[in-house]
């Protein structure tokens, strides 16, 4: 066989070769993955997990036309189509879900990764995000967050409100860390982990003048023949009213539910103002005043909530939530109810 000639370059080489072999390596694809934000996949897994654009902003707090823009660049960077948006609601496609477990990981990796980083400071550094309601909002959490201040210096905060719904659906997309929430109406998400913290009473709250007002308590069949008001707003499907229909039981299929509202202060409004009796848990009657109204126990044995705190395993090990979960769990309780120990 003939070994193969290999000639040594004589005189000026050829500058279509000298360009091939000495040019700068090409520049990197602007559609690779370096150039992805984390707010691009943030809004894609809200979008996943909500299924629709208009759902997602209620979790992301983002404006409908910033979650269309992070959607389109996304799909922009990796050539592909992420959602089929002619089918109602919309859902992923095969490229779609393929990506979207990538997606959670990344997310999850880079937090681990900042936290790791932050670790080797000689102050502690971390930032964890806390989801709420009302009632837990302004009774409960400031308490807990002046106990984490002081205790981790370094610790930076976020913090969001929502419904049962709304909270869940934060917990799971990862919007928050931890999410403060009933535990029923149950959660659709089973592999979220949780802490019971205690029990309340849900009570009637009516006039002073009105009949039921002379009563110590009140029955089932007192108030579910009165037109009433409850907690939170939305569908019976999404859990809207559930405290109410929950203490009622079976009885609730009869109950005249004359309106449903997440704010405890527009309830009291709308009894103050003689639209009906008032369906609510104790603790969210602590953030308005209710001067002028009678607060009533029921006798209902599901006339209570307890409240837990969610998060997601995945994110159990991280030091924001570790540093939470260590401050909430020494922290006082609000008055009126009762601890559980879980």
């Amino acid at each position: 066989m003939t070994e193969p000639r290999t000639e040594r370059l004589q005189g000026p080489p050829d500058p279509a070769w000298t360009t091939h072999v000495t040019a700068d390596p090409p520049p990197r694809d602007p559609r690779d993955a370096m150039s992805l934000q984390t707010a691009w996949l943030r809004s894609f897994l809200a979008v996943a997990d909500k299924g629709g654009f208009g759902a997602a902003t209620l979790v992301l707090h983002l404006s409908q036309s910033r979650v269309s823009a992070h959607i389109a660049a996304l799909e922009y960077a990796l050539g592909v189509t992420l959602f089929d948006r002619k089918a109602r609601p919309i859902r992923l496609t095969e490229a779609g879900e393929l990506f979207r477990g990538h997606a959670m990981t990344a997310l999850l990796e880079l937090q681990r990764g900042v936290d790791a980083a932050r670790g080797t400071l000689d102050s502690f550094v971390a930032h964890v995000s806390i989801g709420s309601y009302p009632s837990v909002s302004s009774t409960y959490l400031p308490a807990v967050l002046r106990e984490l201040k002081s205790t981790y210096q370094g610790m930076t905060v976020d913090l969001f409100e929502g419904n049962a719904s709304t909270l869940e659906e934060m917990a799971v997309n990862g919007t928050v860390d931890l999410a403060f929430r009933p535990l029923l109406p149950k959660m659709h998400e089973t592999t979220l982990c949780h802490r019971t913290i205690w029990r309340e009473d849900i009570v009637a709250v009516m006039r002073e003048h009105d009949p039921l007002a002379g009563q110590t308590s009140v029955s089932v069949d007192d108030i579910q023949a009165r037109p009433l008001i409850g907690n939170p707003a939305g569908s019976e499907e999404d859990g809207g009213g559930f405290d109410l229909r929950h203490t009622l039981g079976e009885a609730s299929g009869r109950a005249d539910i004359v309106y449903l509202t997440d704010q405890p202060t527009t309830l009291v409004a709308l009894v103050r103002s003689a639209f009906g009796v008032g369906i609510i848990n104790r603790l969210a009657l602590r953030t308005t005043s209710t001067e002028g109204l009678a607060i009533r126990t029921i006798d209902s044995p599901t006339a209570f909530r307890e409240v837990a705190l969610f998060w997601a395993r995945r994110r159990a090990d991280t030091v924001g939530v570790k540093a939470f979960l260590d401050v909430q769990g020494r922290a006082k309780l609000p008055p009126g109810v009762q601890a559980i120990l879980s």
